[in-house]
């Protein structure tokens, strides 16, 4: 049962077509108030609730920084994951939620994006992207993608011809 947090949507068509495209990574050059990022919470949350075949499924929001990623995410992940499907209280400091599949969701900023490295990601989101530092994808966030066969969406509002035009 899903909290009351997981309202009805009325997704336009191009909604529909970024839930249901098989791609891996996704790109989602979007208005704002176009539903990108409400889209983008609710994907995260279904696939850590749904986990995969490793012991410690791992999933991220991001932002360009911590305060933005938890601005943007962390009160409505909390209240996107139901109190019983969670595996213990989420972490107000480390800004992660464990689920009881043995998933965690993480909340975490793109200040520092070696930051992401270390350990690998089974999915996440890279939201304002355009604001990222340019090589945060290619030279971090990929490669903590690549041992699990990881997905990305990668969101945001364009800002002119930079990294997130390329």
């Amino acid at each position: 049962m899903l909290t009351n947090r997981w309202y009805k949507l009325k997704p336009h068509p191009e909604q529909g077509r970024l839930w249901a495209s098989p791609a891996r990574f996704r790109v989602v050059p979007a208005g704002r108030r176009s539903g990108k990022t409400e889209l983008a919470k609710r994907f995260l949350v279904r696939k850590a609730l749904r986990g995969t075949p490793y012991d410690t499924p791992s999933f991220f929001a991001a932002a360009p920084t911590r305060d933005q990623a938890k601005r943007i995410y962390w009160d409505d992940l909390k209240a996107m994951v139901p109190r019983s499907l969670r595996g213990g209280s989420p972490s107000e400091t480390a800004l992660s939620i464990p689920l009881a599949n043995g998933a965690v969701i993480s909340v975490v900023g793109m200040d520092k994006p070696e930051r992401i490295e270390g350990s690998p990601w089974d999915g996440g989101i890279l939201d304002e992207y355009a604001n990222m530092k340019a090589k945060a994808w290619g030279e971090n966030v990929r490669l903590a993608l690549s041992e699990r066969n990881g997905w990305c969406w990668l969101i945001g509002v364009p800002e002119g011809r930079n990294h997130y035009y390329d």
